[in-house]
């Protein structure tokens, strides 16, 4: 089949070139639909669970809100973890699914458990879906604010209110409906309200209680329908009005009616005035107050076409908004995006340019160097093509490791071959070339087709190995594929076209003078033969002694041109102080060189997709000219040395934005390294973490090691006396209510300004809110116009308790988390593990698990265990298969550890730790390794005298091939491991491994197999 291919392909040249242009201009088309990101999107597939409920404490929000709705979602199917966090006034629960678990339909099986988990909570409560997003979801965010910003508090307040309220009804609405989003998450500034404040020595004079005036407006504040009526020929529309428009029209409202006929109206009792949220979070830009708005991408879109949708919908938005306010872009996912694809195209350019001339050295020959290089252009385009019809975006990973040198190996020995017989041969051009393609072909495609083979065990990876490196392994796939059926149409059929007159046209210089020297060194080769395997075996047990000690890391970290802080503070810290604290960081960050602006969220958003408490911030550091030169880690870690020097009291993580939201997503933690300690006793698991965190401090000073601390929280707590309450005929609830309405505020009504809905809320004013004597004589109303103070019926006091409660499938656990720097991960462990064990004795009960990172780099090492013996194993059976000698397979497999050699040596020069990428590396080696093998055990094998003979002049002839092959391959991945672009630290490994592992197999293919073949094969003198 294939000959008819070849044969069909020569002779109807016209056809394949017409074909040829067509699959560029489908291509080319294909690249403005594929999708492109900076990375795969590794996150796993969660459902969250965000339920708000004002005024319970963290133990009271576990007990009566997430244990029964943890138990209500539990046994859903496909689900693989549950882990949840209960906080002051929250509870969150991520439910983990698997990979190819439809998250619409888990949506909708866990919305279903939550209606019928409605009777088990509290009344008033309602649990939400988090939005369909994940931890790639952040893809833009902006801050609104005034171009004159006033000094003066008060006036500076009202503008974040304006602010705040621009961002709601005006810049929200039209940012949401932009396709591809599925969340407008805002934070900062202060929500609008009305608020009616009540004066509580008149609520005690006149008998009324919180409840009353609630009850008062919530009548007033609504229209009603009458139907219809009609008068003569004519119909008209009864409506009741209710809507309240002024604050007059609140004062006027009656609240009750006095044994004397007199009424008591709101304005008799209480202030109507705007007023601010109580607030959970806010933002901060540039060392200032801020409202940021973040733009939420929905799962599966393409982040650059929904980020640069929000940057064009905003810039439209900035023309209508008012002439003293402005929309400053502070984060844009594209900025990432578009760096890392430049990265990307300027590797695959620079290598495909370094190999084209490579080409051009060594055939000597411009015409065959160009039917060689044009075969780059082409695969990419079939390439693309391929992955937009499986849907694989482009990526850092999956298009960044494509070497196209690798790829066209097929076509470089297809050219060669074809030369030479041209060079040599007498007859009609169109048939040697369909001879020499066909005659190749046997031995260059089953070496393409080992590499093919060779990828197929990475789809056996699960997890975010499988996410990361799938993608990537498909690509190749298709770049193979594509360039193999280019090898057997159109490099066959511009041959026969520009090439009919090769004949009689010399070799290259360089490659005459390199078999002159080959020739020689073949001759040192078969008289030392034996020395030369003995020195060969002594490389390759170096080179495995090397990788014993290697230290090794899950993945490298794409340095994203951006650095995200998380600044804790002490468990009570106030949102005042915190946002006062995180001002004064922002200066300092600010006065750093190289830093272009600075913003935080502090607390938890709108939507609670991160809840934090309000002690803690993230805080993003964008750099300028994207930090092209600066070392991350030396810059991060003199930056936390200024913050803890000018700002003691604080501790600080370092990441970056994607990072650390998705360690947040995959481990429920932000950092690197999680340690986590489960156990039913929350001080006993605070002391456990804490007795951790002081062990593996010390292993690294560069690295940030924090316990997520929980304890220690005050709670101003107002618990109802029930003996009291018994003799004076009172309920709990009427109490309880009126702390809530009075201290949180109820909502009543809402309050139109044109088409802007505000809240109406009863609440004590901020003063009052704060002086303890006036909370304990608010007035509970007990029996007709009488009242008692709360103190009198309830026990008033302050009280620790916990901040948070972190459970993982229903065990409760601490957290030490670790961002590591200065160590390999591995070696961070190894340390940490022993020191651990060493220093601390685990009660009954609890037990240590270690995850993050580490855990993730365990998995897939237990995979790879797996995998690459596999691969090697299917190897050396397709070489027997191929040659049907077990002696002969052996020695074409001697090239896999030769140029495993190669690639530890490459990670020991370049002082890196072997991870994953690495390990991707030495499989994509396993199958390149061999085609140079098959290429010289074929060659010999056709030569002719005798057996030195054969192997002289049959290496000799194969030279060239093998020199295009292994100089393209190398070439093709220089530019990738010298590149410092970002996104260049994810594919240093992979092709620093690459180019060590070619550059040994092929010195040791070209100088150690001929002298294994003469020893294995020198008594019979044959093959």
């Amino acid at each position: 089949m294939l000959n008819n291919i070849i044969k069909f392909s020569v002779l109807h040249k016209g056809a394949v070139i017409f074909l040829t242009l067509l699959t560029i201009i489908f291509g080319l088309y294909s690249f403005t639909k594929l999708p492109i990101d900076a990375v795969p999107d590794i996150t796993n597939n969660q459902v969250q669970i965000n339920t708000q409920a004002n005024g319970m404490t963290a133990e009271e929000v576990e007990k009566m809100l997430t244990v029964p709705l943890e138990s209500a979602v539990r046994g859903i199917p496909d689900t693989i973890e549950i882990r949840s966090l209960s906080r002051l006034g929250l509870s969150q629960i991520t439910i983990i699914f698997k990979d190819d678990a439809d998250i619409y339909r888990a949506r909708q099986m866990v919305g279903e458990r939550l209606q019928n988990a409605g009777e088990a909570l509290p009344e008033g409560i309602v649990p939400k879906l988090g939005p369909i997003s994940t931890g790639l979801g952040e893809i833009y965010q902006y801050v609104i604010e005034y171009k004159d910003i006033e000094v003066d508090p008060k006036a500076r307040l009202g503008q974040l209110q304006e602010l705040r309220t621009m961002q709601d009804w005006f810049v929200k609405p039209r940012m949401a409906g932009i396709e591809g989003v599925a969340e407008i998450n805002t934070i900062g500034g202060y929500e609008r309200q009305m608020h009616i404040v009540p004066d509580p020595k008149k609520l005690a004079a006149y008998g009324i209680s919180f409840s009353d005036i609630g009850n008062a407006v919530r009548g007033a504040t609504q229209n009603i329908g009458g139907g219809y009526i009609e008068q003569d020929a004519e119909q008209f529309v009864v409506q009741g009005i209710g809507f309240l428009k002024t604050p007059d029209d609140i004062l006027a409202l009656p609240v009750k009616t006095m044994p004397n006929f007199d009424v008591i109206k709101i304005g008799d009792i209480a202030s109507v005035e705007e007023g601010k949220e109580i607030r959970h979070g806010a933002a901060t830009y540039n060392g200032r107050e801020a409202v940021i708005g973040t733009v939420m991408m929905m799962t599966g879109e393409n982040s650059r076409k929904v980020a640069a949708a929000a940057e064009a919908r905003l810039a439209e938005i900035s023309k209508d908004l008012p002439g003293g306010v402005k929309i400053i872009p502070v984060y844009s996912r594209s900025d990432l995006v578009n760096a890392t694809i430049g990265t990307v195209w300027h590797n695959i350019i620079s290598g495909s340019i370094l190999v084209i001339i490579m080409l051009l050295l060594l055939v000597g020959n411009l015409r065959a160097a160009f039917i060689t290089s044009l075969a780059i252009p082409l695969a990419l385009m079939i390439t693309i093509i391929g992955m937009k019809m499986l849907d694989i975006s482009g990526n850092l990973m999956s298009l960044g490791a494509l070497d196209f040198g690798i790829i066209i190996d097929g076509v470089v020995i297809v050219v060669d071959n074809c030369m030479r017989k041209l060079s040599s041969k007498k007859g009609n051009p169109d048939e040697i070339v369909i001879e020499a393609t066909s005659e190749i072909r046997r031995s260059a495609g089953f070496g393409q087709l080992i590499l093919v083979v060779v990828f197929l065990p990475i789809f056996a990876l699960a997890g975010i190995e499988a996410k990361t490196f799938q993608p990537m392994a498909a690509t190749f796939i298709i770049a193979l594929l594509a360039a193999f059926i280019l090898s057997l149409t159109l490099a066959p059929a511009l041959i026969a076209l520009l090439l009919r007159r090769f004949a009689g046209e010399k070799e290259s210089r360089l490659m005459v003078f390199l078999e002159v020297e080959y020739r020689r060194i073949m001759d040192f080769v078969l008289r030392r033969s034996k020395s030369i395997i003995v020195a060969a075996a002594v490389l390759v047990s170096i080179g495995v002694m090397l990788f014993a000690q290697m230290g090794s890391e899950f993945m490298p970290q794409l340095k994203e041109g951006a650095l995200a802080f998380h600044l804790i503070r002490p468990q009570n810290a106030s949102l005042s102080m915190s946002v006062d604290l995180q001002q004064k960081a922002e200066k300092i960050i600010m006065e750093q060189p190289g830093v272009a602006h600075v913003f935080s969220r502090i607390g938890t958003a709108e939507v609670a997709s991160d809840p934090m408490g309000v002690n803690v911030s993230d805080t993003y550091i964008m750099l300028k000219n994207f930090g092209k030169g600066l070392d991350f880690d030396a810059f991060a870690e003199s930056l936390i040395a200024k913050l803890k020097n000018e700002l003691p009291g604080m501790t600080y993580l370092a990441s970056q934005p994607i990072q650390m939201r998705f360690n947040e997503l995959l481990e429920g933690s932000r950092a690197d390294l999680t340690i986590k300690v489960f156990g039913p006793d929350l001080k006993e698991l605070a002391k456990i973490g804490e007795r951790i965190e002081e062990a593996i401090r010390p292993i690294s000073a560069e690295s940030d090691v924090e316990l997520d601390r929980t304890g220690d929280f005050p709670v101003f707590a107002i618990e109802p006396d029930m003996r009291e309450l018994q003799r004076y005929g009172m309920s709990k609830a009427a109490v309880l209510e009126q702390v809530s309405l009075s201290l949180s505020g109820a909502e009543v009504g809402q309050f139109y300004d044109g088409d802007k809905r505000f809240p109406i809320l009863v609440r004590l004013s901020d003063k009052n809110r704060g002086d303890l004597d006036v909370i304990k004589k608010l007035p509970v109303p007990i029996f007709g116009d009488t009242s008692v103070p709360l103190a009198d019926v309830a026990d008033i006091g302050f009280k620790e308790t916990y901040a948070s409660i972190n459970r993982d499938d229903g065990s409760r656990r601490a957290t030490v988390m670790a961002n590591i720097r200065g160590l390999d991960t591995k070696s961070f462990v190894e340390k940490a593990q022993l020191a651990v064990a060493s220093k601390i004795a685990l009660p009954d009960g609890y037990r240590i698990e270690w995850g993050g990172q580490f855990k993730n780099m365990r998995s897939a090492a237990g995979r790879f265990a797996v995998i690459i013996p596999l691969t090697l194993a299917i190897v050396f059976f397709m070489i027997y298969m191929a040659f049907g000698s077990a002696l002969n397979a052996s020695l074409i497999f001697m090239g896999i550890p030769f140029a495993m050699l190669g690639g530890v040596l490459g990670l020991f020069v370049a002082g890196l730790p072997f991870s994953i990428s690495a390990a991707i590396g030495f499989i994509a080696l396993s199958g390149i390794a061999v085609l140079n093998g098959i290429l010289l055990v074929n060659g010999v094998g056709s030569a002719a005298g005798t057996l030195k003979e054969r192997i002289a002049s049959g290496s000799v002839s194969r030279l060239r091939a093998v020199m295009m092959t292994a100089t393209t391959d190398i070439l093709g991945f220089v530019p990738m491991a010298i590149s410092t672009g970002i996104g260049a630290e994810v594919q240093r490994p992979l092709a620093v491994v690459i180019i060590g592992g070619i550059t040994t197999s092929t010195l040791l293919t070209l100088i150690v197999l001929p002298a294994i073949y003469y020893v294995a094969h020198k008594e019979k003198d044959s093959i």
